[in-house]
């Protein structure tokens, strides 16, 4: 029977959704069995975090209900496409289940250079998806837009997409309309469903382009403040090896002409950080 893939997830119920990776029959070492549904009726009342289930009102007025012994993952409300269910729907779901495995999860995306994954953070306007695209457009590998799932020293891949609000002049890139037509979709091509971490980049609009490291101390009390449902425990260890690897603020300017700049500094400075040439 088909099944799909994203956020080291084994997905049921989105069978046939090309923003999904394709996977086999039975869940992978180290996945989480999830399944999808959709119930047009009225949700259970609000249940919080603990450690069997969660009932949560989300942004939109959608609730979502998650029993973590069955994985069941079911959504109230409205009905959904199964590709806006994937992206960015299954993002509540993929930070909830890896939360309760004991993984860290971020609200981040992830480029590939060299063979590891650099963890790409901001605000809601800083302007993740836009240089994750940019990138794309560069034939730089992204491994995940919108939420980043960190697994010991490996990051998981998400969906095969990145969702931008508005076009980028010279992207080149073919995109199509969702969410009702308030994003435009850029399809990513596969990516190997784990990398190694490389490290951490934090994004700010300034003059530029320019890379400034952040020292290990000041990077860990950033990650511990960014880590999903900080309700939830984490290992100090693991985060201390999270914050051991380099970690920069991105400073760079909002005019599109910056971003070939910022793509050569990218892959100047990082290319001496442990990665292979």
């Amino acid at each position: 029977m088909p099944a799909r893939s994203a956020y080291g997830l084994h997905i049921r119920g989105l069978d046939e959704v090309a923003e999904l990776s394709a996977t086999t029959a039975y869940p992978p070492p180290g996945s989480r069995p999830v399944i999808v549904r959709q119930r047009h009726a009225t949700p259970p009342p609000p249940l919080p975090l603990d450690a069997d289930r969660l009932v949560r009102r989300l942004t939109d007025g959608r609730t979502l209900a998650l029993d973590r012994h069955s994985g069941d993952a079911t959504f109230y409300g409205p009905p959904l496409t199964a590709d806006v269910l994937a992206h960015p729907y299954l993002a509540p779901v993929a930070v909830v289940v890896n939360r309760w495995a004991g993984r860290e999860t971020f609200h981040a995306g992830a480029f590939v250079h060299a063979g590891r994954a650099w963890v790409v953070l901001g605000g809601r306007t800083a302007g993740k998806s836009t240089l994750l695209a940019a990138l794309v457009a560069r034939d730089v590998p992204v491994l995940a837009d919108d939420i980043v799932v960190c697994d010991g020293g490996d990051v998981l891949a998400g969906p095969r997409c990145v969702d931008l609000r508005e076009p980028v002049p010279g992207l080149g890139l073919p995109t199509r309309a969702v969410r009702d037509a308030t994003r435009l979709r850029v399809t990513l091509p596969a990516v190997a469903p784990r990398l190694p971490l490389g490290g951490w980049i934090f994004l700010r609009w300034g003059d530029g382009p320019a890379l400034t490291p952040v020292g290990a101390a000041d990077l860990l009390a950033r990650l511990v403040v960014r880590r999903s449902l900080p309700e939830l425990p984490s290992d100090p260890a693991a985060l201390l090896t999270l914050a051991g690897l380099p970690g920069y603020d991105l400073a760079r300017p909002r005019e599109w002409a910056a971003i070939d700049a910022t793509h050569r500094l990218l892959d100047a400075v990082l290319t001496p950080a442990g990665a292979l040439p």
